[in-house]
């Protein structure tokens, strides 16, 4: 007899729970569609194109004759990104700025006077990354930076263009 109680309580209950949904609908209301990350817009995709074949060259993966024939290739595409989109359709939130970066650094790399490889501040000592005119040290690794003109960082003696270590104060000059 108690079996039969307890089936017929275990049954009740799974009716009950298969049946509340068509009795009582939900009343929850669904986000909206997010839109898509910066990263994964044109724009964003051609600014990732960019930085990720700057990086291969600093870190030595990609030789300068490569690099220039990709970041021409990379740099017209971004451009007929920008030109193809209309001026009025700014998406909201924080791609403004990835936008406004992207909008920069083509305007930068489509100037006149850029050329492939020219470096205005002080280089990594460990992978060759450019960095700040005034920086002291790789925003990325946080070594000590060699400036551009071949002087050593640590006591200021010129440093040949050939040579792994400074002739003054012995520091590793790695380019």
């Amino acid at each position: 007899m108690m079996e039969e109680i307890a089936a017929g309580v275990v049954g009740l209950t799974l009716l009950w729970l298969v049946g509340q949904p068509m009795l009582f609908p939900s009343t929850i209301t669904l986000d909206p569609i997010e839109p898509p990350d910066a990263e994964e817009t044109p724009r964003g995709q051609a600014l990732l194109a960019l930085k990720e074949i700057e990086f291969d060259r600093a870190t030595g993966k990609l030789s300068e004759e490569d690099f220039t024939q990709l970041h021409n290739r990379y740099s017209a595409a971004a451009i007929a990104v920008l030109d193809a989109e209309p001026a009025t359709a700014a998406p909201s939130g924080s791609s403004d700025d990835v936008e406004a970066l992207i909008s920069a650094r083509v305007a930068e790399i489509s100037a006149p006077g850029h050329a492939a490889g020219t470096v205005s501040g002080p280089r990594c000592l460990v992978h060759g990354t450019a960095a700040e005119s005034d920086a002291l040290f790789c925003p990325t690794c946080g070594v000590g930076l060699l400036s551009t003109v071949g002087s050593c960082l640590q006591c200021g003696t010129t440093v040949p263009a050939d040579a792994g270590f400074c002739p003054g104060c012995g520091a590793s000059v790695r380019r």
